[in-house]
């Protein structure tokens, strides 16, 4: 385990996918980010690449050959080598080999870096082709907050908060795959309360939010999460019925639509880097009270 602090804060990581493990407080001693108890979810904050969501029996094409991936692809599993530790940044760096070669044909490169500064984490991926040819991939995030945070409390105590009135329209999930279809959660509304009902069906899923910021916050008190995910084209919502947990999931990609395995160039929300060019997103994590 591998951990920066500064007065506000301390965060945690470790090497395996390279995720996030911890972001505490230390006015008022909470750890905000879920503990990955696997009798819920035994995961924290993974990093999803190279691809986002389930593809069609876990299947894609290159070439038209077919490559097998899981959901969310393998960087989650995967020991990264810390490259540099300062007093307020972390690095992390994983590299292409034979195992990731078999699933994905491409070399490249995948850093993480986390900055803490105040009481804000910044995570950073940088994506590099490697290779002779075009690359396409997918990437995202997958934080998991602790809700509630404070015993006494329930998870319909919080609501998310936007930063401007949104028509809230999920793309709507037939088991892991998207149905073609949408459904209106909230029209102009800057707070949406937090049910089990809303996730009866799994994520939430929006798209092209007027401002790619959502706050988790309580009824009850003023400590708060926010997300922000400035750029990032999609944003998941998730958690299961019973799990006291909410995950703000920024991606750059997303699950196939039912039907036949594609080409992974073909896949909604895909990116590609030609030889030698690199990509690069922030998002970050505000926690505490801002009041």
């Amino acid at each position: 385990m591998t951990y920066i602090e500064n007065e506000l804060i301390k965060i945690t990581t470790k090497s395996e996918g390279a995720e996030l493990t911890g972001i505490y407080t230390k006015k008022d001693h909470l750890n905000f980010l879920w503990n990955a108890n696997p009798a819920y979810w035994g995961r924290h904050a993974p990093v999803l690449f190279p691809n986002v969501g389930k593809l069609i029996d876990n299947q894609y094409k290159v070439d038209n050959k077919v490559y097998e991936l899981s959901q969310h692809g393998f960087a989650r599993d995967m020991d990264f080598q810390l490259t540099e530790i300062k007093d307020d940044e972390i690095n992390y760096e994983l590299k292409s080999c034979e195992q990731t070669l078999l699933k994905y044909p491409f070399q490249f490169s995948l850093n993480i870096n986390y900055k803490i500064k105040k009481n804000t984490v910044f995570i950073k991926y940088v994506v590099t082709n490697n290779d002779q040819k075009s690359m396409p991939f997918s990437i995202g995030a997958h934080p998991a907050f602790n809700i509630p945070l404070k015993e006494g409390e329930t998870f319909e105590d919080y609501y998310l908060q936007f930063e401007e009135a949104e028509i809230l329209e999920t793309i709507k999930l037939e088991g892991p795959y998207r149905n073609g279809k949408r459904e209106l959660i909230a029209q102009n509304s800057k707070n949406l309360p937090l049910t089990r009902e809303l996730f009866k069906d799994d994520a939430l899923i929006f798209e092209k939010l007027h401002k790619n910021v959502i706050t988790i916050r309580s009824k009850n008190h003023s400590s708060m999460i926010k997300v922000n995910f400035e750029g990032f084209p999609y944003v998941g919502i998730w958690t299961t019925q019973v799990a006291p947990f909410l995950c703000i999931e920024p991606w750059y990609g997303i699950a196939d639509e039912n039907g036949a395995v594609k080409e992974m160039e073909d896949r909604l929300g895909i990116q590609t880097l030609e030889p030698n060019e690199l990509f690069t997103c922030t998002y970050s994590i505000t926690v505490g009270s801002d009041i």
